[in-house]
């Protein structure tokens, strides 16, 4: 009966749920780019969704989205942005500023537009007028009660605020908004105690007043918990076995809530899955989430997961896709068949995905020294066209690079949300590793050993 149960999220749809829509519109003036960039955060488990949104001849955009329950979301425009916004499904928000003056003329109007407003007021506020995240640092080496008094003050400041405009608010949005702002100065006094070397113990937060909704949902509420659980667990003398964590993570129900036990472990497992691989000791513990969580998203999520990297296991054949080069040409996979590949994902504002890059050219005079012409090292620019076009003419990076921005195919069948993260296929278009060490790390000897062991025996 269990294994029917895991087997009926493995195969289930991931996206299978009914949804709402979200529709996000506005008109621009003295535009410096033609293009809007709009990201959606759902839980932070899944991976974020973005969209870009072309300017019409009248600098102004649409979008209508799917979603199913209250999220946050970036809006950025060049130089300007406004992050960590929450939507609604039912919203329907038309944005308007002026790219000379972004946040004196940032206006939202339309259905729900009132909470987007109350989130400007408190960025210009708190944020751009004076920023007290740096006015809070500069406090750091005052008495623990003085900067508590600080924290406490600020955070009051912003909680009156809300209060005043909270029959104007969904219960869903005023709920979520008031765990965003205690979180938020929870986890300044956490930092505080932390430099301190002040045991995290000492915070007081009433775990009551929030549902386990809002705690899990909420992203500075969510940071909060995770940094206590990670406290907690630091101090259990035990080794890190996976079953062992697995079941210590379990019992943080009791003092935290069942669902962000919940959260915790998704995150948990996900991690395993992408750092072990799949094996019976994490099926099992797949198997065992099924039974325990009251998330099924998360539950389909898991699922989802092991699907994928199922899929990208060793022996197997490595997904064909089709993307186009910097000239807009269609690329297959399979085109390399007959050729070994070094297969990479990265994206241009990713650090550490360049300098692998980088590294990546000393794998490619090693094997070019010793008269290996049948390796290719392909990448995929996940970025967006302009940013992977404009990238290639000023680096002009070693090997073959295709774009891959916002393409499905890939977000099902490779794990492109983690960066960088790399595979090796062998001339008949199977992957002979997907556990390849990240070439900056050593120059590249790594993976030199792995492909002188996989390929060049």
């Amino acid at each position: 009966m269990r294994v029917l149960v895991l087997g009926f999220y493995l195969f289930s749809s991931y996206f299978g749920y009914s949804q709402s829509f979200f529709r996000l519109s506005g008109n621009i003036h003295n535009p410096q780019q033609d293009y809007v960039t709009f990201t959606i955060y759902s839980d932070w488990i899944s991976e974020p969704k973005n969209y870009t949104l072309k300017l019409e001849q009248d600098n102004s955009y649409v979008i209508d989205i799917p979603l199913n329950e209250i999220s946050y979301c970036d809006l950025s425009f060049g130089e300007h942005g406004i992050d960590l916004l929450k939507i609604e499904p039912g919203d329907k928000i038309h944005l308007r500023f002026d790219s000379n003056d972004f946040y004196s003329t940032l206006v939202a109007t339309g259905q729900g537009a009132d909470k987007w407003m109350f989130q400007i007021q408190l960025k210009k506020q708190f944020e751009v007028e004076k920023d007290w995240d740096v006015e809070l640092s500069n406090f750091k080496g005052l008495s623990q009660s003085s900067f508590f008094l600080k924290t406490a003050a600020i955070k009051n400041q912003q909680l009156i605020l809300l209060n005043q405009q909270k029959d104007t608010f969904s219960s869903a949005f005023y709920n979520l908004q008031k765990a965003d702002i205690v979180g938020k100065f929870k986890l300044k006094e956490l930092g505080f105690l932390n430099s301190n070397k002040i045991t995290p113990e000492n915070l007081e937060v009433d775990w009551a007043a929030f549902s386990d909704y809002d705690k899990v949902q909420s992203i500075f509420m969510s940071q909060l918990l995770d940094h206590l659980i990670e406290h907690s667990l630091s101090q259990k003398n035990y080794t890190k076995s996976i079953g062992v964590e697995y079941d210590l993570l379990k019992g943080f129900q009791s003092k935290y809530g069942k669902g962000i036990v919940d959260k915790t472990l998704a995150v948990k497992l996900i991690d395993y899955i992408n750092s072990k691989g799949i094996d019976e000791e994490l099926k099992l513990l797949a198997e065992d989430y099924t039974f325990f969580s009251d998330n099924d998203n998360f539950k389909k999520l898991i699922a989802y997961q092991i699907r994928k990297k199922e899929r990208l296991e060793k022996g197997k054949m490595a997904p064909n896709f089709i993307l186009g080069n910097k000239k807009g040409k269609l690329t297959e996979l399979n085109d390399f068949r007959g050729r070994n590949i070094v297969l990479g994902f990265y994206e241009t504002d990713c650090f550490l995905c360049l300098e692998d890059l980088q590294a990546m050219e000393y794998v490619e005079s090693f094997y070019r020294v010793l008269g290996k012409k049948d390796l290719d090292f392909v990448f995929v620019n996940l970025s967006s066209k302009e940013e992977y076009k404009e990238f290639l003419k000023q680096q002009k990076p070693m090997g073959i690079h295709l774009n891959g921005h916002n393409d499905v195919f890939l977000s099902k069948n490779y794990n492109i949300q983690f960066l960088p993260n790399y595979l090796v296929i062998d001339k008949s278009g199977r992957i002979v590793s997907n556990t390849v060490d990240e070439p900056r790390l050593d120059n590249g000897r790594s993976l030199i050993e792995l492909l002188g062991r996989e390929i060049y025996p």
